[in-house]
């Protein structure tokens, strides 16, 4: 048998949003003399929460609740929510001298507009608590016997009372997004299911995405396959060079991570507040007002004018430097069927480097909702990513990291004092 190197009462595996929150949650419950570290395999904790709201951390939103996530046991993310909710958090992140504001739609953001201040209170925490950092120390194998976890990592052995997991997911593997946290917990007997790519831009296939790059609209978007309508979500809009991107769209990849269909595709309603009817006489009022400009020029002031152009061309009005005047009746039905219901086919799958979460992960129906700790292995607890939920975009996902987080610290100091207890005894 190795040598220990490391001998814990706590460790938790991953150092990101779940994983500090855990370790503050659990050494807060602790005495001052409790051995608690985290081990992280990147060179410093908490990268990927570096880039969350675009650099600002959209901490969470005012409107989460457990209808926003997809999952295996609807039931059991009632339950972590039960233990740990939005005001919840935001009461534990107050305690850490975070000050926050709510911008759009529930977005709730640190007042000072950086995601490192968010990190920098969680860490400066965890130095006050006494629990250590183990960055660049990546656990690649765990095992528990007659009640003790062992696990080695390349800077030593490591024997603990309790472990949390909490390695993140596959997502922005550029950001640490890793997947061999999974791999961890089928080694103590869990389960994974298939893994996919979420909230990320779709790939796309259109001839017109190329001279649209980088424009943004309002638009409402429909992921379809050939049954019919699979989610709908409205709001920006923006067109890549072979994929559409946008809020909106995350939303939608969402729901396209777990439907399985090889003829997915996205329709775009151009102007969502107004009828077909209702396009149609204002196109018409325009062949009537605009009659001296080219077909070029006959959208601009609707839409974007490369947008205009694009529209025109997949309703087959090409040339466009023919007059507005010669436009049909039948010309200009067809321009407001292609406004209504614009059709981008979606070519294959998102990337994981494009994509925020992972959809999939660890069954949550092996873990108890209440504590986070494994329906198979007392001691074990895990949180956030790599669990199966994954919630809507808007500050969704960090709530459930912080809340699983928040329920695994807590349930895993109650285990080691549990422990303690008896062995008092």
């Amino acid at each position: 048998m190795k040598p220990i190197d490391y001998d814990l009462d706590i460790v938790v595996i991953g150092g990101g949003a779940s994983g500090l929150a855990a370790a503050v949650a659990a050494g807060r419950e602790l005495p001052n003399n409790t051995a608690i570290a985290v081990f992280d395999a990147q060179p410093r904790c908490g990268k990927k929460l570096l880039a969350t709201g675009n650099g600002r951390c959209n901490l969470t939103n005012r409107a989460a609740s457990p209808s926003d996530y997809h999952s295996d046991d609807s039931h059991a993310v009632s339950q972590v929510f039960s233990g740990v909710n939005v005001e919840d958090t935001l009461a534990f992140f107050e305690s850490l001298g975070l000050v926050f504001r709510e911008e759009d739609e529930g977005r709730i953001y640190p007042s000072c507009g950086q995601a490192s201040a968010v990190l920098d209170l969680l860490r400066l925490e965890l130095l006050r608590l006494g629990i250590a950092e183990m960055c660049g120390c990546r656990v690649d194998q765990i095992c528990r016997q007659d009640g003790v976890f062992r696990m080695n990592s390349p800077k030593g052995s490591i024997r603990a009372k309790s472990v949390i997991v909490a390695c993140g997911g596959a997502a922005a593997p550029q950001l640490g997004g890793v997947d061999w946290g999974y791999a961890l917990m089928k080694s103590m007997g869990h389960s994974v299911t298939g893994l996919h790519p979420s909230l990320s831009p779709l790939p796309a296939t259109s001839p017109h995405l190329g001279s649209l790059k980088g424009i943004r609209a309002h638009a409402r978007a429909t992921l379809c396959d050939g049954r019919g309508e699979i989610a709908s979500d409205i709001g920006e809009v923006q067109f890549g060079d072979k994929a559409l991107s946008g809020i909106v769209i995350f939303q939608l990849s969402f729901a396209a991570a777990n439907v399985r269909s090889d003829d997915l595709c996205v329709e775009l309603d151009m102007l969502p507040e107004r009828s077909g009817d209702d396009i149609v006489a204002l196109l018409t009022k325009r062949r009537a007002i605009l009659p001296h400009l080219t077909l070029e020029n006959y959208l601009t002031g609707v839409f974007n004018k490369r947008i205009g152009m694009c529209l025109l061309k997949e309703a087959g009005l090409t040339p466009l430097s023919r007059s507005v005047a010669e436009l049909t009746d039948a010309d200009i039905r067809r321009i407001a069927k292609i406004v209504k219901c614009w059709r981008f086919p979606v070519n294959g799958k998102a990337s994981w480097s494009n994509a925020q979460v992972t959809s999939g992960g660890v069954r949550l129906s092996e873990m108890d909702g209440m504590t986070m700790q494994s329906r198979f292995c007392p001691g074990l607890f895990a949180a956030g990513e790599m669990l199966n939920a994954d919630g809507r975009c808007g500050g969704f996902n960090l709530q459930w990291a912080w809340s699983t987080g928040i329920l695994a610290g807590r349930s895993a100091a109650a285990y080691i004092k549990g422990k303690a207890d008896r062995t008092a005894l």
